[in-house]
């Protein structure tokens, strides 16, 4: 059964990404490695005992790892981009499930948005 709204122009069902899952999309592009290292990472703080621990503070680590074997303080992630890391990475890799704490993320552009 089709909603009436679906015939108004003025409002339309969207499904597209938002601009920040878009940008870290980009970033996974330009950096291959980066959730891999994130989940390197977060396995050496299991090993050493950790039941759950903070990406930012991952996000922070490989910052530092990466300036102190490489020099290169061009490691480019934004903050913003933490919490669709940590997603991804539990999503990825079954064994960080849970390892990281998320909010639950709202619905954005489903209905009411003004074209």
């Amino acid at each position: 059964m089709k909603n009436e709204l679906d015939n108004l122009p003025l409002f339309k069902p969207t499904h597209k990404k938002s601009k920040l899952a878009q940008q870290w999309d980009e970033c996974k592009e330009k950096q291959p490695d980066l959730l891999p290292k994130l989940a390197e990472i977060a396995r050496k703080l299991q090993a050493r005992g950790y039941s759950q621990y903070s990406i930012s503070g991952l996000f922070h680590i490989l910052r530092w790892e990466t300036d102190e074997t490489t020099g290169d303080l061009g490691l480019k992630v934004n903050n913003n981009h933490q919490p669709f890391a940590a997603r991804e990475l539990m999503e990825i890799y079954p064994e960080l499930k849970g390892f990281f704490k998320t909010r639950e993320q709202k619905p954005k552009g489903v209905w009411g948005q003004l074209y």
